[in-house]
């Protein structure tokens, strides 16, 4: 029986060893803060430094110009943000904007309801005024002057039966009374017009009128239904 050829090749459970490249040297500063890095990570230096050179080599970047990229990176996200905040800002204002127009509409609505109320109430009051001044003039000056009217008569008539009497004590004829009355009545005529001509002067009643109404001021604009939208001028961001 044939012995078994053995395969060649590495034993079980033991690896290659890694192919190591060219020793690069560190100014010692960096090489303080790449070795307390790489023990922070728990890695290896070579691990920790490989993956550093490739990312950057990868990504074909400058080390020497991170610190300028990295600012200008830090510039324009400020820039963005300023530009965010303004648009918050704006969107805020025309939102506060809103909220006071329509406060404003709503209370200038009930401003004129209280406005139209009390108009109401002081016509109705002038119109009471009136009825009541009406009511006065019916039921107590017509009576008044009624009565006024009647004395005057009953006043002509005592004054006729005075001067007949007065004629048959003299011993005068019917027939003079006919002049003495005219005589008396145009006198009576003529100062009834002159005193009645200067009542009316002195005690002239103006016809009653209503009070005119104010103007309802004028209703303010309505307030715009959806914001504005904001584009405020931002920095424009560096490149």
């Amino acid at each position: 029986m044939e012995p078994t050829p053995k395969k060649r090749g590495r034993p079980p459970g033991k690896k290659t060893a890694e192919q190591m490249g060219p020793t690069v040297h560190l100014v010692p500063e960096v090489d303080l803060l790449f070795t307390a890095h790489a023990k922070k990570l728990k890695l290896s230096k070579t691990k920790y430094a490989s993956a550093a050179i490739a990312y950057f080599a990868e990504n074909r970047l400058d080390p020497t110009k991170a610190a300028a990229q990295s600012f200008a990176h830090v510039t324009k996200t400020v820039a963005q943000e300023a530009r965010s905040i303004r648009v918050q800002n704006v969107d805020i204002g025309n939102r506060l904007i809103s909220i006071l127009r329509n406060w404003e509409k709503s209370l200038y609505g009930f401003l004129q309801q209280q406005q139209g109320g009390t108009l109401n109430y002081l016509e109705q009051i002038e119109s009471d005024i009136l009825r009541h001044q009406v009511s006065v003039e019916t039921n107590y000056l017509a009576p008044m002057v009624e009565m006024l009217v009647k004395s005057n008569i009953e006043t002509y008539i005592a004054r006729v039966l005075v001067e007949r009497t007065n004629l048959r004590v003299q011993n005068k004829e019917q027939t003079e009374w006919a002049g003495v009355n005219k005589g008396l009545n145009d006198d009576r005529d003529q100062q009834v017009v002159v005193q009645m001509r200067e009542f009316i002067k002195t005690n002239n009643v103006p016809a009653p009128s209503l009070a005119a109404k104010p103007q309802v001021p004028v209703l303010p604009p309505k307030a715009p239904a959806t914001p504005a939208a904001a584009t405020p001028d931002a920095a424009v961001p560096p490149q």
